[in-house]
């Protein structure tokens, strides 16, 4: 492996390096390694390098391991001992020797754990010794996120029966309209001919604890028909809710549709999808068609794909959390959030073939009343009625911090036309001279705002370096910029203007990076000084905003003119007034917001992974 390929891992490996020499520099599997291996084991996965040292600008130290064989004779014997480790999830296959210049690595790639081995923790304690990856650093888990996840390795969850409750804790309308549903949809089904109790057994809405000996209402069945009182008290964070946001997020309206847990209605599961459904499909268009029995069809892959959507939300939901299921809709798309992380990866979703489903008793209800996938087909069916569109795929993502997934189906053109003309009339030849990929890179970044190297992977069926060489080389180029951590690195276009600041002579030292950020600080820098009617050469406070490093009395005026009409990223921020991601989320947004001078994309979720900042419109 060349150290080319091995920095080329960086961006598609969520990878951590450590040295591994110990205190006589021949060889020592480092403590740490063991937080980094359960934290990965816990979440997507990762690559840990044994051997190198990843320095303050992202390249790496390498020092190899003179004795390899005894770091990794003690990562195996390790791996089988319970009190140091609860499961070993690593395959020999994925335990290598890599030279690099020299330098002979162990690399060893760890892969998602099972639904049944999670938490992978250390030490006999999963209170205390379960770790998360967040941010490309390993962080103790809280306590309750620890016993969720040993609650998710139940296969059968919501199959159990709750004491002290009963078909009393049912609500008569939810049980009434499901059973019109099911007769409607499945009239020859041997349950239609039975009574209601008979029909509520059939269905394991009420099932027999065998082993205690006791009847009663199944946790699953709970979930999609009970009263909401029984539910709040099952579940006292119980929240469930839609909303169609407004077309210009500014404009003050938090929503204008909304559907919530508010008293005039009962909020179980069937009731949620019932009510939610038709304002979904109000987002899709119906052209006219004719099935085979020449009668009109008012659905389309489109709506099958959000209906889709919707159960999955529902059935995936770990209704523990402190959120809730939340279903949101805009000019751009739909957005769909449960509470708990993926109990298989977002590759495993989109490939499909594999189920595994949180709520498998919730499932079976949705799946009499034939709603919802029952063999790993959904996701696949999602991304191909998507693809049939010629829409953006898909994107599935996970807010570790808050355990909760999210689906994001955006209605925008893969290419759409209006980017591709800006593209072309601002780079000239230099878009067109791109391959298929390099276009795809731009266009996005174009219409999106930003790109990810995880982004442009879901977009694209090259392989994954071919994605990481193809980013490099927009950035020698100087037709991206980027910022950010390496594996959550986030690249947005660099105009010829900006471009021509950051010297595409060559001549200057600086790296893609910093003369990007360089040129947008100027840029900045001059409309801020615009905006406080001063001029270049005015004061050294005016030079000192012209290089994009205005006194922090200006900083918020710095911040409200870059993003004047536009909708802005924390990266792309801080990267235009020359500070740190952390303070700018920290101390600059947070007063601009209060004071609602800046107004967020997502306004009621503000740590969502796509929230963008514009600054708001005043009333004159």
């Amino acid at each position: 492996m060349t150290r080319e390929e091995f920095e080329a891992l960086h961006e598609g490996w969520d990878l951590e390096a450590k040295l591994a020499l110990g205190r006589n520099s021949q060889g020592e599997l480092p403590e740490s390694f063991w937080e980094t291996y359960s934290a990965m084991a816990n979440t997507e996965g990762g690559m840990i390098v044994l051997g190198a040292k990843e320095r303050a600008d992202g390249s790496f130290d390498l020092r190899g391991i003179p004795d390899i064989d005894k770091v990794e004779r003690d990562l195996w014997n390790n791996l089988q001992n319970p009190q140091k480790v609860s499961a070993n999830i690593l395959s020999r296959q994925g335990v290598t020797r890599e030279p690099v210049d020299g330098h002979v690595l162990l690399v060893v790639r760890v892969p998602k754990a099972p639904r049944g081995q999670r938490p992978v923790f250390l030490n006999g304690s999963w209170e205390r010794g379960t770790y998360l990856r967040v941010h490309e650093g390993d962080r103790l888990a809280d306590r309750d996120v620890a016993r969720r996840m040993l609650a998710d390795a139940l296969p059968e969850r919501d199959g159990s029966v709750l004491e002290g409750f009963g078909e009393a804790d049912l609500d008569p309308e939810s049980v009434r309209a499901y059973r019109n549903v099911f007769a409607a949809k499945r009239p020859d089904h041997p349950f239609v001919s039975e009574d209601d109790a008979g029909f509520l057994r059939q269905a394991s809405v009420i099932a027999r604890d065998r082993v205690h000996g006791i009847e009663g209402l199944t946790l699953g069945g709970l979930l999609m028909l009970g009263r909401e009182r029984a539910l709040r008290e099952r579940f006292p964070h119980w929240h469930l809710s839609y909303r169609e946001l407004p077309p210009d997020p500014s404009s003050g309206e938090r929503w204008v549709d909304r559907i919530a847990c508010d008293g005039t209605w009962n909020a179980n599961a069937f009731q949620f999808y019932s009510r939610v459904i038709g304002k979904l499909y109000q987002g899709l268009k119906v052209p006219f068609a004719l099935d085979a029995g020449q009668f009109r069809r008012d659905e389309t892959p489109a709506h099958k794909a959000v209906r889709e959507a919707l159960v999955n939300a529902i059935i995936h939901a770990d209704y523990e959390g402190r959120s809730g299921v939340r279903a949101l809709r805009d000019l751009s798309g739909y957005e769909f959030i449960n509470p708990g992380l993926l109990l298989i990866s977002p590759q495993q979703v989109w490939k499909g073939g594999i189920s595994e489903c949180r709520n498998p008793v919730l499932q079976h209800l949705f799946g009499l009343i034939q709603l919802g996938e029952h063999e790993g087909s959904g996701g696949p069916a999602i991304r191909q009625a998507w693809a049939h569109q010629h829409w953006q795929p898909p994107a599935l993502t996970e807010d570790v911090e808050h355990s909760e997934s999210h689906l994001r189906l955006r209605q925008l053109s893969l290419l759409p036309e209006a980017s591709i003309v800006a593209l072309r009339q601002q780079l000239g030849g230099q878009f067109d001279a791109q391959n298929e990929l390099g276009r795809l890179a731009l266009v996005t970044a174009h219409a999106e705002g930003w790109i990810t190297h995880a982004r442009l992977a879901t977009l694209t069926d090259a392989h994954t370096r071919d994605v990481t060489l193809k980013l490099q080389e927009l950035l020698r180029k100087k037709l991206l910029a980027s910022s950010g951590p390496s594996r959550t690195k986030t690249y947005t276009l660099l105009l010829p203007a900006q471009a021509r600041q950051a010297g595409t002579d060559g001549s200057s030292e600086e790296t893609s990076e910093e003369s990007a950020g360089r040129a947008i600080g100027q840029t900045i820098g001059q409309t801020i000084g615009q905006s406080l009617g001063q001029t270049s050469g005015q004061s050294s406070e005016a030079s000192g905003e012209a290089r994009g490093w205005a006194p922090i009395g200006h900083q918020g005026d710095a911040v409200l003119a870059y993003c004047l009409g536009e909708w802005r990223t924390v990266a792309e921020i801080a990267a235009a007034i020359g500070r740190a991601e952390p303070t700018v989320r920290k101390h600059y947004l947070p007063p601009l917001v209060a004071r609602g001078d800046l107004v967020r994309l997502y306004p009621d979720s503000p740590r969502h992974p796509l929230q963008a900042y514009r600054t708001a419109k005043k009333e004159p």
